[in-house]
């Protein structure tokens, strides 16, 4: 299941390897099945899903019925605009990481203005690295006052 997630989650940011073939578009259908099949694990207390809390699941579930009303009405991932593609990517991130209870694992995708540019890029990390990246900035900036 995690590498199914997982696959799912890396459509959606990899670059296209071939011309003729473009990787980054997924059909949505996929993730519609997908979520489906762990709905039905989540509701029935099935398999990995039956140690998760009643808070787990009624946020893994908030969370899926997030995703389907923003893919709603589409057919591939080529539909959403670049917010949508990083939204539905760090829901499904979030989503494998609620069922394999890595939270700090999890990927985390935030779009970032480029210095000099106006186009923005798409920035990817663990969300224990985005926390070690804010502890790290607010122990500097806690040493800038000290000193001061």
């Amino acid at each position: 299941m995690k590498f199914a997630g997982l696959l799912l989650a890396l459509a959606l940011v990899a670059p296209a390897t071939y011309a003729s073939v473009d990787s980054r578009v997924l059909m949505l259908d996929d993730i519609r099945n997908q979520q489906q099949q762990i709905r039905y694990g989540v509701q029935n207390h099935d398999g990995p899903y039956r140690d998760l809390s009643a808070a787990e699941r009624d946020e893994l579930l908030n969370k899926q019925a997030q995703l389907l009303r923003l893919i709603e009405g589409k057919h591939s991932t080529s539909e959403l605009n670049e917010q949508q593609k990083t939204e539905v990517f760090n829901t499904l991130e979030w989503i494998e990481g609620a069922v394999n209870k890595a939270e700090n694992e999890r990927m985390v995708c935030e779009r970032r203005p480029v210095l000099g540019s106006t186009r923005k890029e798409r920035i990817c990390k663990t969300a224990a690295q985005w926390s070690e990246e804010r502890d790290a900035a607010r122990n500097q900036m806690d040493r800038g006052r000290k000193s001061n």
